[in-house]
């Protein structure tokens, strides 16, 4: 039997494509620090990612067929993670961001987009840039054999980010929704599953070996859409409240679930090298979280943060 390895492999992402190869039929290692729950069937690598000696040592004698990198966030734990496993490996997909692109306002991002350290996503995406950078390089010396994925905003059941969640208790409590950017700013989703269906194409194919692609769904969806379709979804009438971010005395992160930035790239390179169609609508994979998901936890107690009431106070709306 084939075997994969997943670095994380027990948070939204990573347990998703955890989840996936077993059904694809492998026998699925996960290597983690083992602080939550392991999905069912896979096999416990217990370890810190950031220290080479452990990794070496559990995955000394295992040759994996295909790694999946869902939880490197420095290019040091993917200078371990090649080092660990870079025998007899089949396929190396790591899982990147679509915030390695450097905001030019020349939308939508391709993959030849310029990329690199961007002040709107601060060290996160640096350390994404040079983690594929550090790829990219062991590729072009050595043959390794990576693909990288660039995911624009990833959602779906269990998301650990506040997103879905936060919307979800705002529109169910009746309390306003303040969106920055006047709500203009673009964003792009792509559903859990969709991620997990291009890893299957991904192993199944080796000219994705040494590429990058963009990864997502098809719609453009502004900031006052997104709260729109998600009110559609759960029946009820939306309070928006659009403002300009700089009259908040905030920036949008201190209230809102994402910055008030256009954040949407093409996707046609994965669709023509390996035949990839998102399966899921935004609204489509909003109605799946919603039946998935016992609303009574989003309402119960719950208040809006002191921020948005100091924003809606200053706007005399509280």
């Amino acid at each position: 039997m084939k075997k994969a390895l997943v670095f994380g492999g027990n948070v939204f992402v990573g347990k998703a494509i955890a989840e996936k190869l077993l059904k694809m039929g492998y026998t699925v290692y996960v290597l983690n620090r083992g602080n939550r729950t392991n999905p069912e069937g896979t096999i416990h690598l217990k370890a810190d990612r950031n220290c080479l000696e452990d990794v070496l040592n559990l995955c000394k004698g295992i040759n994996f067929d295909v790694v999946v990198d869902s939880s490197a966030y420095t290019p040091k734990q993917t200078k371990i993670a090649i080092q660990a496993i870079n025998h007899n490996i089949k396929h190396y997909i790591h899982i990147s961001s679509a915030s390695v692109y450097i905001d030019e306002n020349i939308y939508p991002y391709t993959e030849n987009s310029k990329r690199g350290t961007c002040p709107i996503w601060g060290d996160y995406s640096t350390n994404k840039y040079l983690c594929e950078e550090l790829l990219f390089k062991e590729c072009k010396e050595n043959g390794f054999p990576v693909t990288i994925l660039r995911p624009f905003y990833i959602y779906g059941p269990e998301n650990n980010l506040d997103r879905e969640s936060y919307v979800i208790k705002r529109l169910l409590t009746g309390n306003q929704i303040i969106v920055p950017g006047r709500g203009l700013p673009l964003i792009q989703f792509g559903y859990i599953d969709d991620l997990c269906y291009v890893i299957e194409l991904i192993c199944k194919n080796n000219i994705c070996c040494g590429r990058a692609y963009n990864i997502s769904g098809k719609e453009y969806i502004s900031l006052k859409g997104w709260v729109e379709i998600c009110a559609k979804v759960l029946n009820v009438e939306p309070k928006i409240v659009l403002v300009d971010t700089s009259s908040t005395g905030f920036k949008a992160r201190e209230w809102f679930p994402f910055r008030d930035v256009t954040m949407i790239g093409n996707c046609e390179r994965i669709k023509q090298d390996i035949g990839f169609e998102p399966q899921y609508t935004f609204e489509e994979g909003m109605k799946k979280i919603i039946e998935s998901i016992d609303l009574n936890q989003f309402t119960d107690g719950f208040e809006i943060s002191d921020i948005e009431k100091s924003i809606l106070i200053k706007l005399s709306k509280y």
